[in-house]
């Protein structure tokens, strides 16, 4: 595994089976693979984008190195304090604990939950769930509460200012928020983990083009003033040109290029079979 990287997936492999109709009419069931031998390293204190097609595989080698997918054969390697630790059977809550955040493709904001609770279910400071603990340790809550609630409100005015819509509608639902400010949401709720890799599914997907400088400042802000590796799946290519130092094609499974923004987009084969041209 390069030093200078934070994650290595090696040889992974990831197939499904699929119900298709022979010529003859007749139902067969035959395996393919969505992921198939991909190797890749993801450079430490950088953001590296990963484009592909439609069906390429991009989400689910997210959802691979997350935990919620397991893969068919491979490992995956994560850096942590220059230790090198296998993810490859860890669960998901194991590997957040490690270091490990992920925003969705969809929100994911938990719309019964007010905008600060929200926030602070994403800390990283645990608070006594069982019962008898919690009684024993009250005080000691009390001042994590205040703590998590200080430290949300210092996010929400760093990132957004003082009077920012979603500071002034803390103690209201999250689904009062419009699907830009949930996805603002989203983000901000990583700064509350103690991580030091995030995948981003699509960070700017659906939402308006007055946002996307908000959120490019954002993942920005994750690198450049909390030293977090930004991992991120993204269609759109101006964004990818502006925002990351590295850029991934996936193709059929595979990565087949990578370098700068500017080297893979201007690539002739990925130009071909990613845009058309």
């Amino acid at each position: 595994m390069n030093s200078r990287s934070i994650l290595l997936v090696e040889s992974i492999r990831k197939s499904f089976i699929r119900n298709t109709i022979s010529m003859s009419g007749d139902s067969i069931d035959e395996r393919y693979h969505i992921i198939d031998d991909l190797d890749m390293e993801v450079p430490e204190g950088k953001i590296t984008a990963l484009i592909g097609g439609n069906g390429a595989g991009k989400t689910t080698l997210f959802n691979i190195i997350s935990g919620f997918v397991s893969p068919d054969s491979g490992e995956i390697l994560f850096r942590k304090n220059d230790k090198v630790i296998p993810l490859t059977n860890m669960s998901p809550h194991d590997r957040t604990r490690l270091g490990i955040g992920r925003m969705f493709q969809d929100t994911h904001i938990f719309p019964n939950m007010t905008v600060m609770e929200n926030m602070l279910i994403a800390s990283s400071e645990t608070n006594g769930e069982q019962p008898f603990v919690s009684l024993v340790v009250f005080c000691r809550e009390d001042r994590v509460e205040k703590k998590r609630i200080s430290k949300a409100r210092e996010i929400f005015e760093t990132l957004f200012g003082q009077e920012s819509p979603l500071w002034l509608k803390r103690n209201e639902p999250a689904t009062s928020l419009s699907f830009g400010q949930q996805r603002l949401l989203g983000l901000a709720r990583l700064f509350m983990g103690d991580y030091s890799l995030v995948l981003l599914d699509e960070p700017t997907a659906g939402v308006s083009p007055q946002l996307i400088p908000q959120i490019i400042m954002i993942i920005r802000f994750f690198v450049e003033s909390q030293g977090i590796t930004v991992f991120l799946i993204e269609h759109n290519m101006k964004v990818v040109q502006e925002l990351a130092d590295f850029c991934t094609f996936m193709s059929h499974g595979r990565i087949t290029a990578f370098g700068t923004p500017e080297d893979v987009i201007g690539n002739p084969e990925v130009r071909k079979a990613y845009m058309g041209v």
